[in-house]
């Protein structure tokens, strides 16, 4: 049991049933510190993130999370304009929240990335309140939003969002960021906060795995995939995480029966893979929507390889975490991006596996080539390799462990 039971609050844009990467990982941190006798509550949007005429429950305790839920604006992800209305309507409505809380309700509260200025607002109320902060840090900005071309390097909003972030960084009590490269971003910033910064990744998102073979996978049947290669990429289709040398790859492959290209979740840039889709008439390519989450071990599995992407520049500015759950149902990766990056430090690690640049075309159509020629065999090796090197260093207890530890060091 714990020596000293916090009272935790924590502010983030998605929280459960919300199926966002970051509403998932939140869940399972929040529930576990509930489950270790911490009173633990959450103010999230009564929006989801994907689709915005859902609208969940103003008040729920689940899992003994205290869930409090705010009404902002609900334009969705149309374009630019209405999602930064949402976030703004978003930020307002917290403010007011967190300012009428009383400085003895909470000892402690997190606060997310998603969307910017939130923990700008939260911590500058923790100071006036009197309570610790903690910054779950898991991308920055305003490098990411630079290089996704949402606003100018140099402009009015990027020097408005550099000095916020500046600020959050320099007077948060703890700061858990996911990789050593945002770790030294971060420290290129704003100089000397070595010592308060915890490198921690987050985990695989997955109840449990899939155990049977390749071709009775109940997803594998379902989708008529036959014995084709699965190419899949399964999450989010941002701007940060490019896609475009992989669907150019579809359309040298078009006319070759044993590849299938397979697009699950949604996303801005889903739209791209519609188009390309539409403009070479690809039969190659499906899209699927997100799956629930206590099924997605076995759309995960149901694969030959799962794709990782990471946009040129982004390295330490954005975390794409999906190759945790890849590794750990023991697939093998397809991984393109630059080298340097958290994802090759892995894939370095772990051989067999596939690493193209962006534009590297060609390359990647002669490795899925080299790829199909192996044995079943041999491809399964890679994958339990990949499985084995997930559970020594991306198990979701031994992390969520250390999220625990980090937290509750704050305080106590």
């Amino acid at each position: 049991m714990i020596t000293h039971k916090l009272k935790i609050l924590a502010i983030s844009q998605v929280y459960y049933p919300d199926t966002a990467s970051v509403s998932q990982h939140l869940t399972d941190l929040l529930e576990n510190l509930a489950n270790k006798g911490h009173d633990v509550t959450v103010f999230s949007s009564k929006r989801d993130y994907e689709n915005s005429k859902i609208n969940y429950p103003k008040y729920e305790l689940i899992n003994n999370v205290k869930i409090h839920r705010i009404t902002n604006t609900s334009f969705g992800k149309k374009n630019k304009i209405s999602r930064l209305i949402d976030f703004f309507t978003f930020n307002v409505l917290i403010f007011f929240k967190l300012l009428f809380i009383k400085n003895n309700n909470y000892n402690l509260i997190i606060g997310m990335t998603s969307p910017p200025l939130l923990s700008y607002i939260g911590l500058k109320l923790a100071i006036f309140k009197k309570i610790k902060f903690v910054y779950w840090t898991m991308d920055l900005q305003p490098e990411l939003s630079i290089v996704a071309n949402y606003i100018n390097d140099g402009s009015k909003a990027a020097q408005l969002l550099q000095k916020r972030g500046d600020y959050i960084f320099k007077f948060s009590d703890k700061i858990i960021t996911l990789d050593s490269f945002m770790k030294k971003h971060i420290i290129n910033r704003i100089g000397k906060v070595k010592k308060k910064i915890d490198i921690i990744p987050v985990w695989p998102v997955l109840n449990k795995l899939y155990v049977g073979e390749r071709l009775s996978n109940p997803f594998r049947l379902q989708n008529n995939f036959k014995d084709k290669i699965v190419i899949m990429y399964s999450g989010n289709h941002s701007v940060m995480h490019p896609l475009t040398t992989l669907l150019d790859a579809a359309v040298i492959l078009r006319d070759d029966p044993r590849y299938l290209f397979v697009h699950i979740g949604g996303g801005v840039k889903l739209n791209e893979v519609i188009e390309y889709k539409e403009k070479y008439n690809l039969k190659n390519i499906l899209t699927l929507p997100y799956q629930p989450r206590e099924y997605i071990h076995i759309s995960l599995a149901s694969a030959d390889i799962q794709v990782v992407s990471l946009g040129d520049n982004c390295s330490g500015f954005t975390h794409p975490n999906k190759i945790y759950g890849s590794m750990f149902v023991g697939k093998p990766i397809l991984y393109i991006g630059p080298h340097d990056s958290h994802i090759s430090e892995i894939l370095d690690k772990c051989p067999g596996n596939i690493s193209v640049r962006h534009g590297e075309t060609n390359l990647l159509v002669e490795s899925l080539i080299s790829f199909s020629k192996k044995s079943e065999q041999d491809i399964n090796l890679i994958g339990h390799n990949n499985k084995i090197f997930a559970n020594k260093f991306f198990h979701p207890k031994k992390l969520i462990k250390k999220m625990i530890k980090s937290i509750e060091s704050v305080v106590n």
